[in-house]
């Protein structure tokens, strides 16, 4: 049996915990992609079957490769567990067993002929559309007229969708909340992920005539304006110079064609590559993967096959020859290069699509999220140097690699971003309140609670910071609640008096915000001297 890193053992003591203090039943875990979900799906079926041994689990995902990747783990975590297969991708569609690790692909209309399912696992959850008439959708219905009380864990490094923003918000969210979120910049510290660093390509795709398709790139076209001969030319042999001690590299193309392109540029530098695309054959494709992983193929190209579920920890260089608007997409593609191997200090990021400039640091992304939670819509906390083309802090004014200096008025300055993808721990920073405004939240099955918006000038553009007042909370939640009321110069014991109250109210004239994981918080609230 493996033991978990103190991460992973807390991320599975998260889920009994979320539903102990009634946080809700379906919980979501978010954990950066090579931090070993898989290991957390074994031990957390491993204990739950243990302690419960009528429970019957399914663990689903999207790939073949993840289905036996998951069975695997459990396997060697607890080789006299009962499981099965159904995946027409592994020639396997067990029913019965206690454990059943399935292809959504495969299992998606067999909800009623698997028996009943106390527990279903939904590995890269983010891939669940909001929609119920899809895959996840049907089975999931089918499965809960069997058993209503069905639980759903979801495990994801990217907690939500272009289409629909944050997993866990809306009322027709599936998910009731997080119960777990990993720290990335502590995992790179420990040694369990791998440091990215980056550059930014010499020449980029011109993406300004790329119209936008449902949130993303138009797919033919954003392959048309990458297919350009001098762009894949100069990049192709960019890639080769900073690749010249990298074991193992990882190209993401926009289309075939450009694909193709690329591939043929590297056979004019004698590099061993080969190319991987939805529609190649299982067999070769399997081959073909062996073969990177054993470092006998240098470079992979793939149009879109490898953002999840491909496991080649060797990988040390990525080259996104490819653009997306989908923070989630960016994530998942960055993320193949960040497992540990032996003699790999870290992953070298390639960005010919201004990627890493429109998301952000890897640690750190800015979701662009339609329904307005988060801190989404604002531009990326770096900038490119036009020097050297290295990516760097947004408030850096001298590039540490070619020593130019950027005007005193560089644009997006402000949020912590240190070395190439990875943001640095922010300290807390005073800003003055332009406007302050109050207004009703709820969330389903939670008592109301107030939303304080706090509308500033921060980092050289508006930015709104929020906080919410819990006055109908008990415990921790409802004495801050009741103390900043107090602050303000009020006497409401409710949410429902604090609303009618609130025009009285003496408002923040400045707080003090730092960043907190991937978002920002409000640590310290000033009030006017003369109301003090």
């Amino acid at each position: 049996m493996l033991t978990l890193r103190p991460y992973q053992t807390d991320a599975v003591n998260s889920l009994y915990t979320f539903w102990e203090t009634e946080q809700g039943q379906n919980p979501l875990i978010v954990m950066p992609t090579g931090s070993g979900k898989s290991l957390v799906i074994a031990e957390f079926v491993r204990r739950t079957c243990t302690d419960w041994p009528n429970v019957r689990i399914c663990v689903c995902v999207d790939s073949r490769e993840l289905v036996a990747q998951n069975e695997k783990e459990l396997k060697a975590q607890w080789p006299e567990a009962n499981t099965g297969i159904f995946s027409a991708g592994l020639g396997r569609k067990d029913k019965h067993q206690q454990i059943l690790f399935a292809g959504i692909q495969s299992i998606y209309t067999h909800g009623f002929k698997i028996g009943k399912i106390d527990i279903v696992i939904v590995d890269e959850a983010h891939m669940i559309p909001r929609k119920s008439q899809t895959r996840y959708g049907q089975f999931l219905q089918a499965v809960k007229l069997a058993n209503p009380k069905l639980v759903v864990v979801g495990l994801t490094a990217t907690p939500y969708r272009l289409d629909s923003g944050l997993l866990c918000d809306g009322d027709d969210a599936l998910f009731d909340g997080i119960s777990y979120d990993t720290d990335m910049q502590g995992l790179i510290n420990n040694g369990w992920l791998a440091p990215v660093i980056s550059k930014g390509g010499i020449k980029k795709i011109d993406l300004s005539k790329v119209k936008t398709r449902m949130g993303d790139y138009a797919p033919g076209e954003l392959a048309q304006a990458a297919d350009d001969n001098e762009l894949v030319q100069e990049a192709v042999s960019e890639i080769v110079k900073y690749g010249q001690l990298r074991a193992s590299w990882l190209i993401f193309a926009a289309g075939i064609d450009h694909a193709k392109h690329i591939w043929d540029e590297l056979e004019t530098h004698s590099i061993p590559c080969a190319l991987v695309t939805g529609g190649t054959p299982k067999e070769e494709r399997d081959q073909i993967v062996r073969s990177f992983r054993g470092r006998r193929l240098k470079c992979l190209i793939n149009i879109g096959v490898f953002t999840k579920g491909f496991n080649a920890p060797g990988c040390d260089l990525i080259a996104l020859m490819t653009a997306t608007k989908s923070t989630g997409k960016y994530v998942q593609m960055v993320g193949r290069g960040m497992r540990q191997a032996p003699g790999k200090e870290n992953c070298l990021l390639l960005d010919y699509g201004l990627n890493v400039v429109t998301h952000g640091p890897i640690d750190c992304v800015n979701p662009k999220i339609p329904n307005g939670n988060g801190n989404g819509g604002g531009q990326a906390p770096c900038k490119e140097c036009p020097g050297c083309m290295d990516i760097v802090h947004a408030s850096v004014r001298v590039c540490p690699a070619c020593g130019f200096e950027f005007p005193t008025n560089a644009p997006h300055q402000g949020d912590a971003f240190g070395g190439a993808v990875l943001s640095q721990d922010e300290i807390p920073s005073w800003v003055d309140v332009l406007e302050c405004s109050y207004n009703r939240h709820q969330k389903k099955d939670k008592p109301d609670s107030i939303r304080a918006d706090f509308e500033t000038y921060f980092n050289d553009r508006p930015h709104t910071f929020s906080h919410w007042i819990t006055l109908d909370h008990w415990g921790p939640a409802g004495l801050r609640a009741a103390q900043y009321v107090a602050a303000c110069g009020g006497k409401a014991k409710t949410v429902d008096h604090a609303l009618q109250e609130q025009y009285y109210w003496t408002d923040p004239s400045r707080i003090e915000v730092m960043r907190d994981g991937k978002f920002w918080r409000i640590v310290k609230f000033d009030f006017p001297e003369e109301d003090k």
